[in-house]
């Protein structure tokens, strides 16, 4: 999860380069305006050595110091853990938001990727997004959330081609579900307990735990799409406008026209988080179905004349819009059949 920095200037600004197995670490004091650089691995010891590096030149790598690298996956997890368990803010900026910022540039060398990264970090600290502990909770949520989606697919794959088998063929299908039977048990375990450690992270973390009560107040909201738009909004610490999660989530109508000659139709985008979009269009199932503002709604723009997919699309897009109401708000959702 990230935070807008707090108002005072850091001291000292880290810009790191990180890689696969090094750290190209350039340090801005900034109150005596010097600038050095180092070099270290991308390990514990590495970190340990470049903290000592860094007290050298009066930086104590603590609530005082900046330190921004660009996203790079997992490469930068046991740095960014090690940072926040001292205390340094920690900014996690787009690659391509640095690149853009500096323009135009030839080659490529770490030690001075490290260069630019610290002098975007001081040109900008003003915007500065920080991540907080709960960014710990949410890169294990996000792990497991994975670990779901293969399970899932696993477990779906067995089972279509069981189902598929003893439409055909009855004997062979049985014997493919029989010796099959462990590994659907097995897989149908092993989402139960990703599913039971994610309830558990969430727990123990307060500010997840409210907004995810929030989320599933919102009647069709399941625990599986409440913890993904955590997931993927950061917590909405980065995205937290209905129609930027709408767009994101490729739900938002655009319109194809230009001139007189291109009459397009509207519709959405193909450019959008496509496992994010099919979570929502099975909540939104499910909201048709049982929540009775929804299915009021879906069933009058229906009898109006709308298709049911342009109509399920904008029940898609309500829901967005109930969910970010209820976080910016801090209430949970009631329904009021007089609003539909």
């Amino acid at each position: 999860m990230e935070k807008t920095m707090q108002p005072q200037a850091p001291a000292f600004i880290l810009g790191i380069d990180v890689s696969k197995d090094s750290l190209d670490v350039c340090l801005l004091d900034c109150n005596a305006g010097r600038q050095f650089d180092h070099k270290a691995n991308n390990n514990p010891s590495g970190f340990r050595r470049m903290k000592a590096w860094l007290k050298q030149h009066g930086c104590e790598a603590g609530p005082e110091t900046l330190a921004c690298m660009e996203h790079t996956g997992l490469y930068t997890r046991q740095l960014v853990h090690y940072l926040l368990a001292r205390e340094v803010r920690v900014w996690m900026e787009s690659a391509l938001q640095i690149k853009r910022s500096i323009g135009m540039v030839r080659g490529k060398d770490d030690r001075v990727d490290a260069q630019r990264i610290a002098r975007y970090a001081f040109l900008h600290q003003r915007e500065a997004r920080c991540l907080s502990l709960s960014g710990v909770t949410l890169e294990r949520l996000k792990d497991l959330q994975a670990n779901r989606g293969r399970l899932l697919k696993a477990l779906q794959g067995i089972k279509v081609t069981v189902k598929e088998l003893l439409a055909v063929d009855p004997v062979s299908g049985k014997t493919l579900e029989q010796v099959n039977r462990k590994a659907i048990q097995g897989l149908e375990k092993s989402m139960e307990q990703v599913e039971e450690k994610m309830q558990e992270f969430i727990a123990k973390d307060g500010d997840l735990k409210s907004k995810y009560d929030l989320l599933t107040s919102v009647k069709g909201v399941g625990k599986v799409l409440a913890i993904s738009l955590l997931v993927y909004t950061q917590g909405f610490t980065k995205m937290d406008d209905a129609r930027k999660l709408a767009c994101y989530c490729g739900v938002a109508p655009f319109e194809y026209r230009s001139g007189t000659s291109v009459m397009g139709k509207t519709g959405v985008s193909r450019f959008a988080n496509m496992q994010l979009k099919h979570i929502l269009h099975m909540a939104a199932m499910n909201s048709v179905r049982y929540n009775g503002e929804m299915k009021a709604y879906f069933d009058r723009k229906v009898s109006e004349g709308k298709s049911k997919m342009s109509v399920l699309n904008a029940v898609r897009n309500k829901l967005l819009h109930q969910i970010v109401a209820v976080v910016k708000r801090g209430t949970p959702y009631e329904i009021r059949l007089d609003k539909i």
